[in-house]
């Protein structure tokens, strides 16, 4: 299908050098010591990761792999540590096999599961950045955080969010505009919460469709029936702007009463 005009940015290179100020003033603002962030070996902590060594000197970044199982996910491994040696910032890896199974008595599903595996990317995450001084990078785009793809205190419990304003569409495009190896950036997108899982099977909507659709909404202001009529289908139209709906409690502070 074809994207709707203005969804790819013009300047891709204005977009690089607005992350990488956010990134630098940030960090120098906050007075740490660095960052860290989790790579994945998928496209979007990638992208982060060279903005985060173009900001600050890379051996300030800091990349932590957390695969469940590092022989199941070699690959994405393989990916994540090839990227963190050409940028020359620093790499760990940590196995999160045996602190999952520490919760098989409570047999949780699937979903909920894949829910716990994030949460205790996060813990890792802000125990080195509270025993090293650095600042937790998010990776997480415009397209996921806009529908709640993403787990609550999970890749969403971070310090801030450099591509937060960039559609997936954007990410693939500034990926590719900086030099992202290709293998990563046409890599099927997955979180890796679980064998075999890809982000738009588990949202049921291609990024086209929702980056197509939330740019209509968000950025043209276009009613839901507008959407329709543009030339996207109903069902998928009204999929995406209610997970949109539903999800809003995600984007916001903790709720509390007014008492004055």
């Amino acid at each position: 299908m074809d994207l709707p005009e203005g969804l790819k940015l013009e300047d891709y290179e204005k977009s690089r050098t607005i992350i990488v100020d956010f990134i630098r003033e940030y960090v120098g603002r906050v007075g740490v010591e660095g960052v860290v962030l989790g790579l994945s070996g998928g496209v979007d902590s990638s992208l982060v990761a060279a903005l985060a060594c173009e900001a600050i000197d890379p051996d300030k970044v800091l990349g932590i792999m957390l695969p469940v199982d590092a022989e199941i996910d070699k690959q994405n491994v393989s990916d994540a540590r090839g990227l963190a040696e050409s940028l020359g910032m620093k790499h760990d890896i940590f196995e999160l096999k045996d602190a999952v199974s520490a919760y098989d008595s409570l047999s949780l599903d699937r979903v909920a599961l894949g829910n716990l595996t994030a949460r205790l990317r996060m813990v890792t995450w802000y125990a080195r950045a509270n025993q090293e001084d650095r600042l937790v990078l998010g990776t997480g785009n415009k397209s996921e955080l806009m529908i709640g793809y993403f787990t609550k205190y999970g890749d969403g419990g971070t310090d801030m969010l450099p591509i937060g304003e960039l559609y997936k569409t954007n990410v693939w495009d500034l990926s590719i505009h900086i030099g992202i190896p290709n293998a990563i950036v046409k890599k099927a997108p997955s979180a890796g919460l679980w064998p075999g899982q890809t982000d738009e099977g588990e949202i049921g909507v291609t990024y086209q469709e929702l980056d197509s659709i939330l740019f209509l909404y968000l950025e043209k202001g276009m009613k839901e029936d507008d959407i329709i009529n543009w030339g996207i289908g109903e069902e998928t139209v009204r999929k995406v702007l209610k997970m949109m709906k539903q999800s809003e409690h995600k984007r916001k502070q903790l709720p509390r009463p007014s008492i004055r």
